[in-house]
């Protein structure tokens, strides 16, 4: 296989891959092969597949009515700025189970605004702000 192929469900090989390339990410490099497992399980995942192996991933959590979150946004490094992941994102509003969607939400690192505003996406937010709780793991309270 030359070409380039979204797939939804990844095999053992496939989420093997996505555990290394998501430990190559800042907010993501502490994430366990069993959580990768888990956060497979419980959204939409899109795979970028070439010569068998994973390249890309993004996944989303949505309602299926109104709201969908677009979570980590991923190209392995040697195959960016080649429109990859914009094939990605093509895939995921053009999913069967998204069409419904209105709003599809994203954060990105400050570098990344540029390229996402060129696919549409907006860092206005009409009257709402984005908010985050960050909840503590220690054990230790």
């Amino acid at each position: 296989m030359n070409q380039f192929e979204i797939i939804e469900i990844l095999n053992q090989k496939q989420i093997n891959q996505l555990h290394t390339l998501a430990k190559k990410m800042w907010w993501s490099n502490d994430r366990t092969l069993d959580e990768i497992n888990k956060m497979l399980a419980n959204c939409l995942s899109f795979g970028l597949i070439h010569n068998d192996d994973l390249i890309g991933c993004a996944r989303v959590l949505t309602d299926e009515i109104k709201y969908a979150f677009i979570f980590d946004v991923i190209i392995e490094e040697e195959y960016r700025n080649k429109g990859l992941s914009k094939l990605l994102m093509e895939a995921i509003l053009d999913h069967q189970k998204l069409q419904q969607i209105t709003c599809f939400d994203l954060t990105c690192a400050p570098d990344m605004v540029a390229y996402y505003e060129k696919l549409g996406f907006s860092k206005d937010f009409i009257n709402v702000v984005p908010m985050r709780f960050t909840k503590s793991n220690s054990q230790d309270e």
